[in-house]
């Protein structure tokens, strides 16, 4: 069995420069923004609370 390799060379992208942004949208977008994480933190917080649930009741029926 014979096995053939080929090399391939990735560039790296190019890098474009960031454009400025009015200041009102900046604070608009940073509020927004910190919103999703709350967001988010909130919906992980729940999910451990489901998954802790979960845990309790299977070694609950294991138990029995």
């Amino acid at each position: 069995m014979v096995t053939k390799a080929t090399a391939v060379r990735i560039e790296a992208p190019e890098l474009i420069p960031c454009e400025r942004i009015d200041a009102a949208e900046s604070e608009a977008g940073l509020r927004l923004n910190g919103d999703v994480w709350e967001l988010k933190d909130q919906a992980i917080k729940l999910l451990d609370t489901c998954a802790d649930q979960v845990d309790a009741q299977i070694k609950r029926s294991q138990s029995k």
